[in-house]
């Protein structure tokens, strides 16, 4: 039973530690633009176009920020610009390595991997995208993307604002748990020793 006991710490041992040095991101971040910022949109030929319904892309990023945050992203000040690749085409669905990076604080990153429009006419676009979050001292973390503007546009501009939530999968919680369990199992197992 004594090498038996001693299995349970060391087998806690590195559980604890693959777990403490790779968490995932947890929480979300909001960005939109700053003064004198918004987003050009482009039509289905790559010109800008005014006109909601039709847009099938975003050609440029003015002045990008983040709003306000939660979770791991509260290192990143309110304020703090944001890094977007341009052009985004959105129709059709265009993956994105990264979408967007928060450069130091950080250094968050988001992967788009698919995206749906979820409304577009003549005063709203909405669009819902998956992808992967990192970051420094982070696991890959999947994520959820929201995108929209509305309204007409001012100088060829919109205004916009975005967000994005961490959804952890199962898997570290699931190996804390299986660890706790053995270690409970282990520690309560009967001596098969003969006394």
């Amino acid at each position: 039973m004594k090498h038996i006991s001693k299995i349970g710490p060391a087998f806690a041992a590195v559980a604890f530690g693959s777990i403490a040095h790779s968490a995932t991101v947890i929480g979300s971040v909001n960005f939109s633009s700053g003064a004198n910022g918004g987003i050009i949109l482009q039509d289905v030929n790559g010109n800008i176009t005014e006109n909601l319904a039709a847009a099938r892309g975003v050609q440029t990023w003015l002045f990008s920020k983040v709003d306000t945050r939660s979770g791991s992203f509260i290192s990143v000040p309110n304020g703090q610009s944001v890094a977007f690749s341009q052009p985004w085409i959105f129709t059709p669905a265009t993956p994105l390595t990264p979408l967007w990076t928060i450069v130091g604080f950080g250094n968050f990153t988001f992967n788009l991997a698919a995206s749906t429009i979820a409304l577009q006419d003549n005063d709203f676009l909405l669009i819902e995208g998956t992808g992967t979050l990192t970051g420094d001292d982070f696991e890959p973390t999947p994520a959820k993307w929201f995108f929209s503007t509305q309204g007409v546009a001012t100088e060829s501009k919109f205004s916009w604002s975005s967000s994005i939530t961490a959804v952890p999968e199962g898997g570290t919680a699931a190996l804390l748990s299986g660890a706790i369990l053995t270690i409970c199992f282990l520690r309560r197992r009967p001596s098969l020793d003969p006394i």
